[in-house]
């Protein structure tokens, strides 16, 4: 797994004469750990404030660490497996590679494979890097009837399925076979849920939405998540991922030079602490 690593290193120079050592200069020393210290706590920081998916935000931050390198040297790094992609850019990356993997892939009575993909929407106020529902759009969608999953059942990895806008999936009587467990040849098969839907969103009436709020939105579904008398929802929007189409492309991104920025607004302020340092010692 790649590091990606910031120095802090008198190292050459101090061990120069190989007498030297902390306990002679003790200021250049802690001079060394507390800039490493401010670096790490800088490039952790930045790393908050950036705009990454919060899960991928406090792995990233909490990989990052302080190794000394002797007395006179540190080096902050971190090895997040998505360190690199985001110091320095992200291609483009096709979601549908999934239907060549995933054990929940479906396929049309053409043979096309798809999957259906669910998103929880945020509420109004709790913004992440996706917008939250208007306040228009979270009205209605509160008074929906709630839908909630009543069961589970096992269903083949493939099962030739009907789609339809209107009345949803429903597996065709006739049936190919897709995937195989190995060891048994029996239909690789996959756990389904159980849905009693109850109403689902019509935006084509509220006021004051774009196309693309309107088609986001529509057909959200409200399931109940309080226990008790403590009331709460979460809003579900169902949608078909289809071999073939064109969407599903998350666009490439470019680098955010996290550690680099860190590095670069340390440096001049590392070289004023370590010259203070060193004149305070040799004085």
């Amino acid at each position: 797994m790649a590091e990606f690593k910031i120095s802090v290193d008198l190292s050459d120079v101090m061990n120069a004469v190989p007498v030297i050592n902390a306990q002679m200069f003790p200021l250049i020393a802690q001079t060394v750990r507390a800039i490493a210290t401010q670096t790490q706590a800088n490039w952790m920081t930045s790393v908050r404030r950036a705009k990454l998916w919060s899960g991928e935000k406090l792995a990233y931050e909490e990989s990052i660490k302080v190794t000394p390198m002797g007395d006179f040297g540190a080096v902050v790094w971190t090895d997040y497996r998505n360190a690199a992609d985001i110091e320095t850019g992200r291609a483009p990356y096709d979601l549908k590679q999934m239907l060549n993997t995933s054990p929940k892939v479906r396929r049309t009575k053409d043979g096309r494979r798809f999957m259906i993909i669910p998103f929880r929407t945020n509420t109004t106020g709790y913004d992440a890097l996706t917008s939250s529902m208007p306040q228009n759009v979270y009205d209605a969608a509160s008074q929906l009837k709630p839908s909630k999953i009543v069961g589970k059942t096992m269903r083949p990895t493939g099962e030739l399925t009907s789609i339809h806008p209107k009345w949803g999936t429903r597996p065709l009587k006739k049936q190919t076979p897709f995937a195989s467990v190995i060891a048994t040849r029996a239909a690789m098969m996959t756990e389904k849920h159980i849905y009693k839907w109850g109403t689902k969103l019509d935006t084509s009436k509220l006021e004051g939405l774009s196309e693309q709020q309107r088609r986001r939105w529509n057909n959200m579904y409200r399931f109940d998540t309080g226990s008790g008398a403590k009331r709460s929802s979460s809003f579900m929007t169902f949608r078909v991922m289809m071999e073939g189409s064109s969407g599903w492309i998350i666009p490439a991104r470019p680098g955010l030079y996290l550690a680099k920025k860190t590095a670069d607004e340390m440096r001049p302020k590392a070289e004023k602490a370590l010259v203070e340092a060193v004149r305070r010692s040799f004085k």
